[in-house]
């Protein structure tokens, strides 16, 4: 399995083996690579003989959306059980150095429940990191349904898997760090917002980023650089639902986002359809990632269809990244049992007729604006 990436202030504290921060978070955590008998008997290398990472890889997925199927399914006689759901997703999770999802759910106590207020069992989190996720954005429209405790509970959930999480806070002081992951010796900067918490209103102005503000957004990703991230990427909660096109106001957002140089990569999620993805003047935009797990009442093919993603970021400068590839893999959700298909290849997991089906389905919609052209390849496996 890929080494954990971590958020960037805890692999500082970890490397100074400072004791700031709390005792139960540094007990579980061990820095990788773990230091062997045999290291500690050869010379420290100088900074100058530190190689410095020439490339990066984040997979982003999109929407973990729990309905009572999902659940319904995972339920053992301890508990719960994603791992079938999910295990379609893992060989792409680990060829990546960073996986982040989307978790839509919030991590919520028994009786659990679905739309329009979610609650979800905690097993979902430690099966999204068994599976090699390093972590998920949680600014959702969906992100206090269940409250503050709610987003308490999610929070805590995922720091217990040690897993990075930025969107929604547990305190002021969290909403202000800079929402940066190390992974690689890179410190990679996330921007999360999402565009409504569904009429509802968190108990302060900070607890979840909120707004599709294209300057607040921006400011938020140079306030990040300076924060030391040399790459800064978008996540935003954004798009009509079951749509095959971005919105007018969706689509100026990412424009605006690619022409301001603030971002080196942007990607959306919450339409629970598949969009298309664009490079504009020189920066990707992915406008749906569509669902990653789910099983909506409403029956269109499109919530059952979604894409991952890998960005591979390549050094062309002191501080400066872009995107040397970007690589796609298509999936459509099977009925019942709900498992994650790819669609690239006809195997077990769907019958042959659907997955070609929902390859040519998706591939025009993904290519709407032409990314096959500029450059946009296949996701293929070692």
């Amino acid at each position: 399995m890929k080494s954990r990436a971590l958020p960037a202030v805890l692999a500082l504290l970890l490397l100074a083996g400072c004791s700031a921060a709390p005792q139960e978070a540094t007990a579980e955590l061990t820095p990788n690579p773990v230091q062997t008998q045999q290291d500690s008997l050869s010379p420290s290398p100088t900074p100058s003989e530190t190689p410095t990472p020439k490339e990066l890889s984040l997979m982003a997925t999109g929407d973990v959306l729990l309905h009572p199927q999902l659940l319904a399914e995972a339920k053992t006689s301890t508990g719960y059980d994603f791992q079938p759901l999910l295990n379609g997703l893992k060989p792409y999770v680990q060829d990546a150095d960073v996986a982040l999802c989307n978790l839509e759910t919030p991590i919520g106590v028994p009786p659990y429940s679905g739309y329009p207020t979610f609650s979800v069992p905690a097993q979902i989190v430690a099966d999204l990191a068994s599976i090699g996720y390093d972590g998920c954005t949680t600014a959702t429209n969906h992100t206090v349904d269940i409250g503050t405790a709610g987003v308490k509970r999610t929070l805590d959930t995922l720091e217990k898997y040690k897993l990075f999480a930025t969107g929604s806070y547990r305190t002021q002081t969290e909403a202000q760090a800079p929402p940066l992951l190390q992974a690689e010796g890179i410190k990679l900067g996330v921007i999360a917002s999402t565009y409504s918490l569904n009429g509802m209103r968190a108990d302060t102005d900070w607890r979840v980023d909120t707004g599709v503000d294209a300057k607040k957004l921006i400011t938020r990703a140079k306030a990040a650089r300076k924060s030391g991230a040399e790459i800064v990427v978008a996540a935003i909660h954004d798009g009509t639902e079951y749509s095959t096109r971005p919105s007018d106001a969706q689509r100026k957002l990412g424009q605006t986002l690619a022409e301001s140089g603030a971002f080196d990569f942007i990607y959306m999620h919450h339409t629970h359809s598949v969009l298309p993805i664009e490079k504009h003047e020189g920066t990707w935009i992915v406008y749906g990632l569509g669902n990653s797990v789910a099983k909506h009442a409403t029956p269109t093919i499109l919530n059952r269809e979604g894409i991952s993603i890998k960005a591979t970021f390549t050094r062309t400068g002191k501080d400066q990244w872009k995107v040397g590839e970007l690589v796609w893999v298509p999936h459509q959700l099977s009925s019942s049992p709900v498992r994650w298909c790819q669609v690239f290849t006809a195997d077990a997991c769907l019958p042959a007729a659907d997955a070609k089906a929902s390859l040519v389905r998706t591939s025009k919609t993904v290519n709407a604006y032409g990314a096959f052209d500029d450059g946009l390849k296949p996701w293929e496996l070692d």
